[in-house]
């Protein structure tokens, strides 16, 4: 009687432990899903403004052609962070000097105002267009960030923490850099 009684116990703690193992990985897969949903989101807005940085150059070009060095700076960021596949830590500062130098063409706008720049339509359009494409990435990486965040507290909380070290679930970076 001992001995079965022990059996069931053993077998219920079995199951348990599976059970528990089960669930902590559906949710850390469910949550890792959710991420690179949410990145793919990011990274289509990211490579629609890689796309309009050729035309915003050629633009600038034939108004301000002495901005040879920053010109030459752009299409090398850009350059350097299209070939970037991952969202690793790497291609957060490769997009942050790449928003810097695509801030820095449009301020040309300004600086050049007597050039004709300013005024033009195409400048404005791709200017226009490039904003709203920057508001349309804020937005979602803000969303990326909280669900990083959420991600990153799932690995510690008590009864998930031994799963994620067992499975080696590891930390995901938020997609800003503070410099």
């Amino acid at each position: 009687m001992f001995i079965e009684n022990l059996i069931v116990v053993l077998s219920a703690l079995v199951i348990l432990v599976a059970l528990w193992i089960t669930v902590a990985v559906r949710h850390f897969k469910h949550l890792k899903k959710e991420l690179k949903g949410q990145w793919e989101l990011i990274d289509e807005g990211l490579r629609k403004r890689y796309d309009l940085v050729p035309n915003l150059i050629e633009t600038v070009k034939i108004f301000v052609g002495s901005e040879g060095e920053l010109l030459g700076k752009v299409v090398a960021n850009r350059q350097k962070v299209v070939k970037i596949e991952t969202r690793g830590e790497e291609r957060i500062v490769a997009e942050y000097d790449f928003t810097h130098d695509i801030n820095e063409l449009i301020n040309l706008g300004r600086k050049h105002a007597d050039s004709g720049l300013a005024v033009d339509t195409n400048f404005l359009e791709l200017r226009k267009e490039i904003d709203d494409l920057e508001k349309n990435i804020e937005e979602k990486t803000r969303k990326y960030n909280e669900m990083v965040r959420t991600f990153n507290r799932h690995r510690k909380v008590g009864f998930l923490a031994p799963i994620a070290a067992i499975f080696g679930v590891k930390k995901e970076n938020i997609f800003e850099v503070e410099k």
